[in-house]
């Protein structure tokens, strides 16, 4: 379905391959203004002129960030706030999935990298632009989490190890983390009502990786996505959730919702509504993110 986003502008991070360049284009496609975070200038230009070709849309920018940089993070969005007086829809589709990883790399804010990305940038990231969404109300975040979830049901928020002190595999952290995210959506949604701002997650299933995010892995591990590719849907059918999502008006007055690629409402894990935990993840997630 398309819907109409005139007049409307959309931050995302990621916005430069995969799902969220897919998300760009059907959100640019709809009228947006979009402006896509990324890491990478040089991708970043890239993707822009993508974006603008495939969806005859030419109002769409780059913004570079780094999400495992609280600096960088803080820099972006002032340079965000200074050239854009409102702001609709913000979308946390970047994340760090680093199968090279083999122990945990603290970044230059000594935040785990995996963690630091997937959480906190985006904890932090949120709160810096909360006040011109409050202004640009009716306005939505989204957040991403991965249905690799279902494999974890009984994760928790291990505040022990958030650096990966105790233990530490690449996988592990994702879910971890995207687990924080979860929590993150329900306890955020809690905290804005009244505000005109909804908060939502989508639960990312098995999505086909294209190849030129896989060249950097070992032989056996590009045969598993092989594998796995067969079975996957394309980053346009999962874009499509992000659309529903953000633009939908049906959802427009829904907050706190765990949604899958089906566009319907789907339960966590039994942690993700503990709201001791919520305040515990909040309290930790503002001290790592010097707020």
């Amino acid at each position: 379905m398309k819907y109409n986003l005139e007049n409307k502008t959309v931050l995302i991070t990621g916005g430069n391959s995969g799902i969220g360049k897919a998300a760009a284009i059907q959100l640019a496609e709809m009228g947006a203004k979009v402006v896509i975070a990324c890491r990478s200038q040089e991708r970043g230009k890239k993707a822009v002129e993508d974006i603008q070709n495939i969806s005859a849309n030419a109002n769409v920018e780059l913004l570079q960030m780094d999400l495992a940089s609280q600096q960088s993070i803080r820099e972006g969005v002032a340079e965000f706030l200074s050239t854009h007086s409102r702001l609709d829809v913000l979308i946390h589709n970047a994340a760090n999935f680093d199968q090279n990883l083999k122990t945990p790399v603290l970044t230059e804010d000594r935040v785990e990298t995996i963690f630091a990305t997937n959480h906190i940038g985006v904890f932090l990231m949120t709160h810096l632009l909360l006040d011109l969404m409050k202004s640009s109300a009716p306005s939505r975040i989204i957040n991403v989490a991965s249905k690799g979830l279902v494999m974890y049901p009984n994760l928790d928020i291990e505040f022990d190890n958030l650096n990966g002190e105790r233990k530490f595999s690449v996988q592990h952290a994702y879910y971890h983390s995207k687990l924080a995210q979860v929590m993150f959506t329900y306890d955020l949604a809690d905290r804005l009502k009244g505000t005109g701002i909804t908060v939502n997650c989508i639960r990312v299933t098995n999505v086909a990786i294209p190849d030129e995010r896989l060249t950097h892995l070992p032989t056996w591990l590009k045969k598993i996505y092989n594998i796995k590719r067969k079975m996957s849907i394309t980053p346009e059918k999962q874009a499509q959730t992000y659309c529903f999502l953000a633009a939908d008006p049906a959802v427009e007055d829904i907050s706190g919702g765990y949604w899958d690629e089906t566009n319907h409402q789907v339960k966590s894990n039994k942690h993700s509504y503990n709201r001791e935990t919520w305040q515990k993840l909040w309290n930790e997630s503002s001290r790592l993110s010097n707020l």
